[in-house]
């Protein structure tokens, strides 16, 4: 069973997850990518064009094993430089501050704790805001921390998928104080459109949604705030 205290530390990253999923999409569909953990870069490559970015291990996800193992753990650090790990050390050192026993043991059984909730944990106490999972071979998968740069901002219709799929990954009932984390996060605008809070409208650069939550923060309605502006507008 997760412990609560993890289940919080990855509800915190929810949403940028879902975030960073959508731009490192963007960038590496339909290229050929190369990773260097001992240069400390991936490369994507398409048509001629190379891209290469600042990369980290977090951890490493065995498939029949069914272990997660954390990229501070002995055996990489003897493989792999202290530059390539620092995020995960991160996690170490916060993990064992706050009493947490998944993230300070080496290797976590993932029966007992999903690999994402570790992974969006590591996501929230390294700093980290794009992630990439790729397979290694033999059943191994590596979860890298990919350093693209500032998030950019997201569409209307990009926040409102990226919401819809954070929402389906089951990681938290409370999505209200997860969109709020991401909020404050982001540097977004979150405006309470009730005294209850219960409606709310989260609005960024270039877009907006409108969502309502009920007494859990549980969201029951979304939609996108262009579209309701527009509405209003014609109405009027």
């Amino acid at each position: 069973m997760v412990s609560e205290n993890l289940r919080q530390l990855a509800a915190m990253s929810l949403f940028t997850h879902v975030h960073g999923k959508v731009e490192l999409e963007a960038i590496s569909s339909g290229t050929y990518w190369q990773v260097d953990l001992q240069g400390g870069t991936i490369s994507f490559s398409a048509a001629g064009e190379e891209r290469a970015y600042p990369v980290q291990l977090l951890g490493s996800i065995a498939r029949s094993a069914g272990t997660w193992m954390w990229g501070w753990e002995a055996s990489n650090a003897e493989h792999f430089p202290e530059e390539a790990l620092r995020a995960a050390r991160r996690v170490q050192e916060s993990g064992g501050a706050l009493g947490i026993r998944e993230l300070i043991e080496p290797v976590v059984v993932l029966s007992n704790t999903p690999s994402l909730m570790l992974q969006l944990a590591a996501e929230t106490l390294g700093a980290v805001s794009h992630t990439m999972l790729v397979d290694a071979g033999q059943g191994l998968s590596l979860v890298l921390a990919v350093n693209i740069g500032p998030m950019r901002p997201l569409d209307s219709a990009e926040l409102l998928a990226a919401v819809m799929r954070g929402t389906e990954l089951g990681v938290t009932h409370d999505h209200r104080s997860a969109l709020e984390r991401y909020a404050t996060r982001l540097g977004l605008r979150l405006e309470r459109l009730d005294a209850g809070s219960r409606r709310m409208l989260l609005r960024g650069a270039t877009g907006g949604v409108e969502f309502e939550s009920d007494e859990s923060g549980r969201l029951v309605a979304l939609h996108e705030a262009a579209a309701a502006e527009r509405l209003q507008t014609q109405l009027r």
